[in-house]
């Protein structure tokens, strides 16, 4: 799964996607007019394209505000580095899913469960593979023996990615 020849799949414009969505119907319609595909079919399989589109920008939608709310977590101390968090000299965040979830849901930011908070993250990993850079990475979170499977964010990559600009240094 966590293949480093893997080409990271673009995630499409919104302009992109309605031309790849009116692509496909005319396909469809060619198809209807050829007699190769029923209209009840066609029907179908249009129906089926726009569920998946809605479903795709729903899902970016809910991993930009997960990644909002734990960038503000983590500044907060909601989140702390070492139990949910842990922090790398590189610039990334490995991210317990399971952990934040719960300590988001119980800040009442969130709530999404553990299950949906991992799922995003995956969405996130496929499509969006320079924030969400790992989805296995093994961490430690204080002694040898308190290693957990985690998902490492890009800081800076995230921050860019929901649209938070770096904080000025006052003088």
């Amino acid at each position: 799964m966590n293949d480093i020849n893997r080409v990271p799949i673009a995630f499409p414009s919104a302009d992109e996607r309605t031309e790849l969505v009116l692509e496909f119907q005319r396909a469809a319609a060619k198809l209807v007019r050829a007699g190769l595909l029923s209209q009840s079919s066609s029907t179908r399989f249009v129906l089926r394209v726009n569920q998946g589109r809605r479903k795709a920008e729903e899902s970016r939608h809910r991993l930009a505000q997960l990644i909002v709310d734990v960038l503000v977590a983590v500044e907060d101390g909601t989140l702390t580095d070492g139990v949910h968090v842990r922090r790398s000299e590189t610039g990334m965040l490995a991210v317990r899913a399971e952990s934040v979830a719960r300590a988001l849901f119980r800040a009442g930011r969130s709530q999404l469960t553990a299950r949906a908070t991992h799922d995003l993250l995956r969405f996130g990993h496929a499509f969006f593979p320079l924030v969400v850079v790992s989805t296995s990475e093994r961490v430690c979170f204080g002694s040898v023996e308190d290693r957990f499977r985690t998902f490492v964010l890009d800081l800076a990559k995230a921050q860019e990615f929901v649209g938070i600009k770096p904080a000025v240094p006052s003088r």
